[in-house]
């Protein structure tokens, strides 16, 4: 067990699907008859070697929560995992074209199952979970105007922004910048992936959008003129770690630029993206960083408070979670 473990954490990106372990998957095929796809290798980790096997095998694993009891048994094993990490925020991405490919009342059920689980977790741990309804990217600009008006309809105290995940090579940003006025007007938080697989000028477009925070965007260390947009702005970087030495991105932590960009004082919080798929936890992170760099407790609850600082929820339970670190 890390000896970070029972240190309180926020975590602003976290995929639901991704959040799946691999044993879990394989129970839940088991529960329903369902054949275990061959997802996996012999260790009985995820199988994958790159970013495009990486989002077919998330597809994959996505349709096997098609059921609602499968789906609400994600949810809980998810927020399970929250409340062992010790986390006391987190905002999750939430993909409603994983559950349909256009608006239905699938949609609408699923997040009242998960709202109802949140809820639930709220009263019984004490754990805060939001939820940021996410487009697709690589599904293209008209789905993601239809996932961004399901954001701002649904918008509640339980869903509190949008966004936008998937293949950053598909489309230009810009070309999405209807879906993100649409739910910036209807008064979601915005957050985009970008500066990931692709470089700084990704992170210059996602800038453009108006977002206040950028999903990764460690590639802004390429480009101190980026480096100097995202200060001006004052935009966070929901920094995963593990997620960007698993896909390739820098052969190890030392090489990683998450020190580096906070000591550019840049806002940065710390997540997992998809943490069975990089063989990472919360408190993992935590650790590593700690090896790499001698970050201490008091680096980690100085970023946690930054976090909050850039959550999506109301100023006033900022401000009481934030007390407690």
């Amino acid at each position: 067990m890390s000896s970070f473990t029972s240190c309180k954490k926020v975590e602003l990106h976290l995929h639901l699907e991704g959040a799946a372990s691999p044993q879990f998957v394989r129970d839940i095929c088991k529960s329903n008859c369902i054949p275990i796809p061959e997802i996996f290798d012999k260790a009985g980790n995820y199988k994958w070697q790159n970013f495009d096997q990486f989002l077919s095998i998330y597809e994959i694993v996505t349709n096997l929560f098609l059921q609602e009891k499968n789906f609400e048994a994600l949810i809980r094993h998810v927020l399970d995992k929250q409340v062992k990490e010790n986390v006391i925020y987190s905002e999750i991405f939430l993909g409603p074209h994983l559950w349909s490919d256009k608006p239905s009342n699938r949609w609408e059920r699923f997040l009242e199952i998960a709202s109802n689980a949140a809820d639930e977790y709220k009263e019984k741990y004490g754990i805060h979970t939001y939820f940021i309804i996410v487009c697709i990217r690589h599904l293209g600009p008209e789905k993601a105007l239809e996932a961004s008006k399901f954001a701002s309809k649904v918008k509640s105290d339980n869903v509190i922004g949008f966004g936008m995940a998937g293949d950053e090579k598909k489309f230009n940003t810009l070309d999405f910048m209807e879906s993100f006025n649409f739910a910036r007007n209807s008064g979601l938080g915005i957050t985009t992936h970008a500066g990931e697989i692709c470089g700084a000028k990704s992170v210059d477009e996602a800038i453009q959008l108006g977002v206040t925070r950028i999903g990764h965007g460690v590639r802004a260390s390429e480009s101190e003129q980026t480096i100097m947009k995202l200060t001006e702005k004052n935009i966070l970087l929901e920094i995963c770690p593990g997620s960007n030495i698993a896909l390739g991105l820098y052969s190890s932590l030392e090489d990683h630029p998450i020190n580096f960009l906070l000591n550019k004082n840049l806002p940065i919080s710390i997540s997992t993206d998809d943490p069975p798929f990089f063989f990472t936890t919360l408190s993992k992170e935590y650790e590593d960083l700690h090896n790499a760099f001698g970050w201490e407790i008091e680096i980690f609850n100085e970023i946690n408070k930054r976090s909050l600082e850039f959550a999506f929820c109301d100023a006033k339970l900022k401000e009481q979670l934030i007390q407690q670190l």
